[in-house]
């Protein structure tokens, strides 16, 4: 796909050809077409006495090779694409999210007036006291906070992910769920104007032509980065990562009659984070809880051998190969016995 995309046909396929699920959008519209009038019930002004309700995932049109219900047709299919735009050539692109793999960041740009209270600009997030009054106006302001408070970076802009600008100003930072992992759409979970296309959701491709403007990628970049560590850890944190139905995990501390009160509290709270951990984060979240509990080792409330053992444990259960744990166990422990934590008045 080049900056400038000569027909939706061929960004479709460009995009079917990346593993990418596409499905056609109504000429000018941000929203798919329907495949017959049973589909759709009209609108109040209009009703449509043709539509038949019925659960989309069983939609006959789907047998029918109709692009009907959106993300539920979308397709990688060639030869159904093709078939698709050869009937309606002007119809936009777009592209299912959660069929896709990919976890889209949703930066809008319409203006509106700004909270002013930080639970709502930032949900959970403790912010900075020296925000500059008039600082935030749009979602690209929230995001820019978001990542300073995160001591981060953000793929986009920059040559490493593809970004797509939509006509309103707006941003489309895309990324790779990780392996393993589904999420799940929320509006504003994340943050003020920051929304994220995942699952059942879908966005526009760059290219499309709407009433509105054009949807363009930025840069020349047009490769799509994994969903970064900080940012996933937020979106779990937030509700978007869909988690599979299984029990708890059952951690090996209070067996062991180690310690109990804040520190037992401490200790579970560190080794459940560790046997939860994302694919793709479980290094890092092993290496803080060790440094975490480390700080506790040479306070002398913890025995050193008995910590790394049950950390080794739940590193075991979140699927992490035995010796980059030890290693991430090792290092963690170490830097957390040079800062040893006071815990003075705690109750242990």
């Amino acid at each position: 796909m080049t900056a400038a995309t000569p027909n939706p046909l061929r960004a479709a396929l460009w995009l079917a050809a990346q593993g990418y699920a596409v499905h056609p959008l109504a000429p000018g519209l941000k929203v798919p077409v329907r495949g017959c009038d049973r589909c759709s019930p009209g609108t109040a002004e209009r009703p449509n006495s043709a539509y038949v309700e019925h659960d989309g995932r069983a939609c006959p049109c789907h047998a029918e090779g109709r692009p009907c219900h959106g993300v539920l047709a979308a397709t990688t299919d060639p030869d159904r694409i093709a078939a698709w735009w050869a009937r309606r050539p002007e119809a936009g692109v777009g592209v299912a999210a959660g069929p896709s793999g990919l976890v889209i960041l949703d930066v809008d740009c319409h203006g509106g007036e700004v909270p002013t209270e930080a639970e709502l600009l930032l949900p959970g997030i403790e912010l900075p006291d020296d925000i500059a009054p008039g600082s935030i106006l749009d979602g690209r302001d929230v995001l820019a906070l978001l990542v300073e408070v995160r001591r981060a970076t953000l793929p986009g802009c920059a040559p490493e992910t593809l970004t797509v600008r939509t006509p309103s100003g707006g941003l489309h930072y895309w990324f790779r769920a990780p392996a393993g992992t589904q999420w799940r759409p929320q509006a504003g979970a994340l943050g003020w104007q920051l929304d994220v296309r995942a699952g059942v959701s879908y966005a526009v491709a760059p290219g499309t032509v709407t009433r509105s403007g054009t949807y363009t990628a930025l840069g020349d970049c047009r490769t799509v980065a994994e969903l970064p560590v900080w940012l996933a850890r937020d979106l779990d944190r937030t509700g978007h990562r869909v988690r599979p139905e299984r029990p708890r995990v059952a951690l090996p501390w209070h067996s062991r009659g180690v310690s109990t009160g804040y520190v037992a509290a401490a200790i579970e709270a560190e080794l459940r984070a560790v046997a939860e951990a994302l694919p793709g984060t479980r290094n890092d979240t092993l290496n803080r809880a060790a440094f975490a509990l480390g700080t506790l080792c040479d306070a002398g409330r913890l025995d050193r051998a008995q910590v790394a053992d049950v950390l080794a444990d739940a590193a075991r259960h979140a699927g992490l190969p035995d010796r980059e744990a030890e290693t991430a166990i090792r290092s963690g422990l170490t830097a957390g016995t040079r800062r040893p934590r006071t815990l003075a008045g705690a109750a242990v």
